[in-house]
């Protein structure tokens, strides 16, 4: 397991997804925007998932995605 799949890291990456998440609260998503969403939402869910069964390298990947898909809509609406 590489230092990027441990547990710690994992964790540290779903609290900082949340705080992005909190960011986009007040924006309503509409049509693929709001498929977007959730998706990311989904794999944030799998991501926590995975990391209670131990499954890292799952977990990791899944929040990893859930990060782009949020970035993306965070760039859109231009807060980064």
């Amino acid at each position: 397991m590489s230092d990027l799949e441990s547990p710690e890291k994992i964790a540290i990456d779903i609290a900082k997804l949340e705080r992005n998440l909190n960011q986009v609260a007040d924006i309503t998503f509409e049509n693929e925007e709001k498929e977007v969403y959730n998706r990311a939402v989904d794999y944030m869910n799998d991501s926590k998932y995975y990391l209670e069964k131990e499954d890292f390298r799952t977990a990791f990947g899944c929040i990893e995605y859930s990060h782009g898909l949020l970035d993306a809509l965070r760039m859109i609406h231009g807060l980064i």
